[in-house]
């Protein structure tokens, strides 16, 4: 630790290698650390979308002379870049109290994740005016007197090496310029080598020139990654190139399959290209059955059971809209090895970062967590687009810690998200006989051809729609009443049905929601008509697929009638049920077809129950004979002895 005065204030500095070690240890995986570059170049690439401007982000390997070296991240800016000398303050962020519009905001991604991924980076700044900015964030700057990240100011006037070399000749550029010479170095037995690095220096901020005419560029150049990534079989060498080859392609391998489930709400005007892939952010919407969306009003400092009346439909200042997203996972209730329990993502900003992920969120949402009650690849999607939630500062989680409240808000929130998974779950669970036909259906989902159309984002989408009124239940949060509006784009389980001619997809209908919890027919049940909204793979309604419609029949069936008559021999007011013959009632075809299931299964029963009985007579008249032979052979015994 070292101190310094500051007019009179003792000012207690930071151990710069001690930070850099801290950086080293903020993420569990290389492919966590570029997400936080990737935050950072989302931020600045994402525009208003009453603006023309089109973002791009760009992924690919540092290659020179057919040797990969590293990994570089490019985004164009919606906004003029900051300094590079402003960018470099560590904690400190222009984003700081910016809302949903940022994901970044604590002054330290860059840095950190620069750090987690390797020992040698360079940060380059291209503007619209032809001003250009280079930086170096490297291990072997740091002080122990403090953080070190040196940067330079240049002009694109055709001269960036001769103005870039005389920064460097100055006697406290000296480190800096071993770190150049050190990129120049690019075979494993290269002594380093200041000309090349110099020259890969330049031709980048040529790349920039030439790639995006009129924006502001940022791109961030990481020299021999060190961390493996998942699945990575390298050694823990980064100089060998063919091992930095593999890590590299590897690292973008990794990035491709995360990030179109890390994002939820990327544009169309963001174009994101992984090496010569341009990536599509619409994983959830394919993925999902049944995909429905809720909105609720989240309270962060008000407790739900405070106070004498029901708070949680309270209009107030303080209060924040949160939307969830609730669905089937086809692909993981089909994988052998995978869990089934309600799994919990928490996604925040407008970008719809992911944050942090539950694979069994059941506990947490007050649901039941025994056997598999609310699995059957059950996925929730909180999307916290207003941006209310703060985050940590690696993005992994959530710091409640940080509001007077946090504890109230923490309850209230996943109160009220298990209140709608309750109600969610319940409504489709009641289609089906139990859990086990439920999970059959969603199973018929897991090939993805069965389900494919053309694809779009979340926002983009038509999906089922959910207006929930809520009320206190014991100790819980249930849903009271909702409207439901059908949405287009939404995979069905089932085949929906529709009142009558005029009531089309789009219309909402109001039911009570305690006959969903229940099980009871609602007058939306109480249809004449079932029409095949789409064709579904696997229906359950598989025998009425010969025709579009078919009526839902009610037969008159004779019951039997008894009436209680007092009988005086009995006595004590005793009373006996005497048959009065038949009284006609009239059922559902399904209630009686039901009946009769139940009554097959009942002499099943009691069949099984006789088979029972007589093996046990059978036994036991067994045992009397035993019994009698075992008593003649004793009296024998005693008779002989006597």
């Amino acid at each position: 630790m070292v101190t310094h005065m500051d007019h009179g204030k003792q000012i207690t500095t930071v151990d710069g290698q001690g930070m850099w070690r801290a950086w080293k240890r903020g993420f569990t995986s290389n492919v966590l650390a570029f997400k936080d570059l990737i935050d950072n170049a989302v931020d600045a690439a994402f525009a208003p979308s009453e603006d023309n401007f089109v973002g791009r982000i760009n992924i690919y390997p540092d290659i020179y002379q057919s040797t990969t070296t590293g990994i570089c991240l490019q985004n164009n800016c919606a906004k003029s870049v900051a300094p590079l000398k402003k960018v470099f303050v560590v904690y400190e962020s222009s984003k700081v109290n910016s809302g949903a519009d940022a994901v970044g905001e604590n002054g330290v991604g860059l840095k950190q994740a620069c750090a987690a991924l390797s020992d040698l980076s360079f940060v380059l700044v291209k503007r619209a005016n032809k001003e250009l900015s280079f930086g170096v964030i490297a291990e072997s700057l740091q002080l122990r007197g403090g953080v070190r990240l040196p940067s330079f100011n240049l002009v694109d006037n055709g001269s960036i090496y001769l103005q870039l070399e005389a920064h460097l000749e100055k006697p406290e550029h000296v480190d800096v310029r071993s770190c150049i010479a050190q990129y120049g170095a690019i075979e494993a037995n290269d002594p380093p080598n200041f000309a090349v690095g110099m020259k890969r220096i330049c031709d980048h901020f040529q790349d920039m020139n030439s790639r995006y005419f009129g924006d502001d560029l940022f791109e961030v150049i990481m020299d021999r990654i060190r961390h493996q990534s998942s699945n990575d079989d390298t050694s823990e060498q980064v100089d060998v190139h063919h091992e930095q080859k593999t890590r590299v392609n590897t690292l973008m391998r990794d990035i491709k399959n995360e990030l179109p489930k890390t994002y939820l709400h990327i544009p169309e005007t963001l174009h994101f290209w992984v090496g010569n892939d341009r990536l599509e952010f619409k994983h959830w919407p394919q993925r999902l059955v049944e995909l429905s969306s809720f909105t609720v009003k989240v309270s962060p400092t008000l407790g739900w059971n405070e106070g004498d009346t029901f708070r949680v439909n309270d209009e107030r200042g303080d209060s924040y809209e949160l939307r969830i997203f609730c669905g089937f996972d086809a692909d993981r209730a089909t994988l052998p090895n995978s869990r089934k329990e309600c799994t919990l993502l928490l996604h925040s900003r407008k970008a719809g970062r992911l944050v942090c992920t539950d694979a069994d969120a059941r506990s947490k949402l007050h649901l039941p967590a025994s056997g598999s009650d609310y699995s059957q690849g059950l996925t929730v999607i909180m999307d916290d687009f207003k941006g209310k939630l703060p985050l940590n500062p690696t993005k992994q989680g959530v710091a409640f810690g940080e509001e007077r409240r946090g504890k109230v808000h923490e309850e209230n929130l996943y109160q009220l998200v298990g209140a709608v998974v309750h109600f969610y779950y319940g409504t489709h669970l009641k289609k089906f006989k139990g859990k086990t036909q439920l999970m059959q259906q969603v199973c018929k989902f897991g090939d993805w051809a069965n389900r494919h159309r053309p694809l779009k984002s979340v926002h983009e989408c038509d999906l089922t729609t959910y207006t929930v009124t809520l009320k206190k239940s014991q100790r819980r949060i249930r849903v009271d009443n909702f409207e439901v509006r059908e949405g287009e784009d939404t995979i069905c389980l089932v085949a929906r049905n529709e009142t009558s001619p005029s009531s089309s997809r789009g219309k909402k209908r109001k039911t009570s929601a305690n006959a969903v919890s229940e099980g009871l027919n609602t007058e939306a049940d109480q249809l004449k008509t079932t029409r095949r909204r789409r064709p579904s793979p696997g229906s359950l309604q598989e025998a009425q697929s010969c025709s579009e419609e078919e009526e839902i029949k009610e037969l008159r069936v004779p019951r039997r009638k008894c009436v209680k008559k007092s009988s005086s021999k009995l006595g004590g007011g005793q009373e006996q049920k005497v048959d009065d013959g038949e009284e006609i009632v009239t059922i559902k075809k399904s209630d009686y077809d039901k009946l009769v299931r139940d009554r097959d299964e009942l002499q099943a029963k009691y069949g099984e129950a006789d088979r029972v009985l007589g093996d046990i007579v059978s036994m036991n008249e067994k045992l009397k004979e035993r019994v009698v032979k075992l008593e003649k052979k004793l009296e024998r015994e005693r008779n002989r002895k006597g």
